[in-house]
């Protein structure tokens, strides 16, 4: 049987906790309610339902009605509410929900016409939380129950819950971007809407990991999955607004067209094969991408066919899509910088960076509340900065890029945070949308210098240092990130010093010390451990040739077989693989690890010393199987009733564990070469 409080999961430590539980439970009369809708005897129910309506099933408090509305039993439920008297309709579980609200909830209009049908003022009541149906409806995502309720119910889409978040909030916090799109159209009013805690809409979706494909983990074969799912590029809402935003004449196609050029250019949005064409191309165009669309859709319809992930990976990205949206839509409105900036007082920050560096205020002299409270004081860029969202902080500067000149209450642009942060995304994108002679964001990002501390980004990144060591190679990707920043400065900030009289490189090698040794230390244990193998398995694996010698010619009796010529290649390029590999992995147990030495060097020796010693060990497996095939099957002809066991035998083992860890997202080392090489 259903839980009709599914609803209420999220009041677990809300309060609601004080609301007087049942202590007893009819143990007799809950089976038997059970056990009827299990069996489908509706009428035994609707004579339960005529004798007590009010009377609780489950420990929740729940009535009849709200266990029917919960397992779906949508006649069954429809008939409950005709013969029920309308009092009892308003009857409310230990969370203080009607029938209604488990009814939006689950999303069964149906069950809400009727219900709102026999009593109109049930789409106001409030459960202990202060929510209405429309707040579940919204929160669990169902679109056509919110706007049945709002446009057959007449519900009050402005209502707020006890922690004050409107129905914009809970679409937000229900990983509904398609619902709370719709109703940030309808209900401008709620885009600057603040909740107890003074967070709004586009702030809270900060904290919500699924709206992000950045913030999912997925494996390797659901990555490939999910890049293949054919998805409209250009946002058609986005497109339409802009049409209306910017009507204009035939004439103006040309400067349209530039236009569209520079959006293109200085915004980064990708243009489709067709934008990049004359007009009258477009159609011959479109007639030749047909084919090639189908081509690319007929593969995933097979998979969403067959594999059901497939379809879920589908509204996971729908999902991401509309998210991007909705934070275009929210980021367009007109009063969306205005209200940050007049919001805040001007020393909790928001002001712009020009008033900031005239008042010179230092770090330490912010009247900044605690970082508890002070969080949701920060602009949604600055948020997305923090948190590590690329698309967030992207789509906001693609919009908006005047939202890159506020800074935090710390004194910190989104540049700086982004650096502090470690996200190295996001300080791409800004490095892109800051280069060239007319650049969209403002230079001074890159050249801004801390009045107090005197330090540069450069600094910030130099003394970014990680404090687990996740890899053998880390010193090499803080070096490549050291030099990309280093890039982005002005050359005339390169050697700037901070207070302490100190360069960014000083900075860098105080801070990587222990980095250093840790790597140095991984390093040559992975040398030793190598070598050790390396030498072990070249003994191992040193075999007689097989077969005896032809007393006519001197050479083995196989010669002329094709598997002995594969032996022979393999086990010769496999003994050449393993002693490059030996030498290497020695080296790398002999080298000085100096800390420039990371960049190129050291990288390069473990490439090589690793790529050789996978060559040998595949090259001695094939060497090894063609001497087992030859000294089985060598002296007759082989049977497919003989090679297929053979086959399965040798591979089969093997390749289920390779499937399995390729579904589990194992990159087998592959990225960590490709990491080493660059």
């Amino acid at each position: 049987m259903g839980d009709p409080a599914l609803a209420n999961t999220d009041s677990i430590h809300d309060g609601t906790e004080d609301a007087d539980p049942l202590h007893v439970l009819n143990r007799r009369h809950f089976l038997t309610v059970k056990s009827h809708i299990r069996q489908k005897k509706h009428e035994e129910l609707l004579a339960l339902a005529g004798e007590d309506p009010d009377r609780p099933v489950n420990l929740m408090n729940d009535t009849l009605l709200h266990v029917v509305i919960a397992c779906n039993e949508t006649d069954l439920a429809k008939r409950i509410i005709q013969q029920m008297p309308v009092e009892t309709l308003a009857a409310k579980n230990l969370y203080g929900d009607t029938a209604l609200h488990v009814a939006a909830a689950v999303g069964n209009s149906e069950v809400a016409r009727e219900l709102f049908r026999r009593s109109e003022d049930l789409i106001g009541e409030h459960n202990l939380k202060q929510e209405t149906p429309l707040h579940k409806a919204a929160f669990y995502g169902h679109h056509d129950m919110f706007w049945c309720l709002v446009n057959e119910g007449q519900g009050s889409p402005y209502e707020r819950r006890e922690d004050g978040a409107t129905m914009l909030h809970c679409a937000i916090m229900g990983n509904a971007p398609g619902l709370a799109l719709e109703i940030a159209e309808h209900f401008p009013l709620l885009i600057t809407s603040r909740n107890t805690m003074a967070v709004t809409p586009l702030q809270l979706m900060v904290t919500i990991p699924g709206l992000f494909r950045s913030q999912m983990v997925l494996g390797s074969s659901e990555s490939i999955l999910y890049n293949l799912i054919p998805f409209e590029k250009d946002s058609r809402r986005t497109r339409q607004r802009d049409e209306e935003e910017a009507p204009g004449s035939p004439n103006d196609a040309p400067q349209a067209e530039a236009a569209e050029q520079d959006d293109h250019e200085y915004f980064g949005r990708q243009r489709t094969i067709r934008s990049r064409c004359l007009s009258c191309c477009c159609t011959l165009v479109d007639i030749l991408l047909v084919p090639v669309k189908w081509a690319l859709l007929f593969p995933f319809i097979i998979l969403r066919a067959f594999y059901p992930r497939t379809r879920q990976l589908e509204e996971i990205k729908i999902t991401h899509r509309k998210a991007l949206e909705l934070i275009e839509y929210l980021v367009r409105d007109p009063t969306y910088m205005e209200f940050y900036v007049l919001g805040r007082k001007q020393s909790d920050g928001g002001a712009s960076a020009a008033s900031f560096r005239e008042r010179g205020e230092r770090q330490d002299q912010l009247n900044a509340p605690a970082a508890s409270t002070r969080r949701w004081n920060e602009p949604p860029l600055i948020l997305g900065a923090q948190m590590g969202i690329p698309e967030y902080v992207s789509t906001i500067l693609q919009v908006c890029p005047e939202a890159a000149t506020y800074l935090d209450t710390r004194g910190r642009s989104v540049l700086q945070v982004a650096i502090e942060h470690g996200n190295r995304e996001i300080v791409r994108t800004i490095r892109e949308m800051s280069r060239g002679k007319n650049p969209v964001l403002p230079s001074w990002l890159l050249s801004r210098v801390d009045k107090g501390t005197g330090r540069t980004i450069l600094h910030l990144a130099s003394a970014n240092a990680p404090e687990h060591n996740q890899d053998a190679l880390q010193m090499q990707d803080q070096l490549r990130w050291f030099e990309t920043v280093r890039d982005m400065v002005p050359k005339k900030l390169v050697y700037s010093r901070n207070a302490q009289e100190m360069t960014a490189e000083e900075i860098f090698t105080e801070s990587h010390q222990a980095l250093l040794k840790s790597c140095k230390v991984q390093l040559m244990e992975t040398g030793r451990m190598c070598s050790g193998l390396v030498a072990a398995v070249v003994f191992a694996s040193s075999f007689s040739i097989p077969g005896d010698k032809d007393p006519a010619t001197g050479n083995p009796i196989y010669f002329g077989r094709a598997a002995f010529k594969v032996f022979s290649h393999a086990y010769v390029f496999g003994l050449s693989c393993a002693a490059t590999s030996l030498v290497l992995f020695l080296s790398l147990a002999m080298s000085p690890y100096k800390e420039q030495q990371f960049r190129r060097i050291i990288p390069t020796k473990y490439f090589f010393a690793s790529s050789s010693f996978g060559l040998a060990m595949l090259s001695f497996l094939v060497a090894f199987t063609c001497n087992i095939y030859l000294q089985l099957y060598g002296w007759q002809k082989t049977k497919s009733k003989d090679l297929i066991p053979f086959v399965l035998e040798l591979t089969l083992f093997p390749l289920i564990c390779f499937l399995v860890l390729f579904y589990r997202g194992s990159e087998f080392g592959l990225s960590f070469l490709y990491r080493s090489w660059r």
